[in-house]
């Protein structure tokens, strides 16, 4: 590791992910002068890039290790959504994307 990193903490990869899928569809928007809200067509693309890169990472793996990723993948998704909807049917105030 360079000497300048040793002493840093390295950065949320989660929050890395929400600025680059926000700066993506700001870019490029699916649907010109939509709202903040993510609509059909960005929810499908979030789906399908994510799958694919969960896809390429996971076929690294051997054996039943590669299904074991997909088991904690699914897991920890219903997890946060969960914790999600709970926030939001609690009248959480603020974005979810970062913590």
């Amino acid at each position: 590791m360079p000497e300048e990193r040793e002493d840093q903490e390295l950065p949320c990869l989660h929050c890395m992910m929400v600025d680059l899928i926000e700066n993506f569809f700001a870019d490029y928007p699916a649907t010109p002068g939509a709202s903040d809200k993510v609509n059909t067509d960005e929810a499908d693309e979030i789906i399908v890039a994510i799958a694919k890169t969960v896809a390429e990472l996971n076929s690294r793996q051997v054996g039943v290790i590669g299904q074991q990723l997909i088991e904690q993948l699914m897991r920890e998704i219903m997890k946060h959504d969960g914790e999600l909807r709970r926030e939001d049917a609690m009248g959480a105030i603020g974005s979810h994307g970062r913590h």
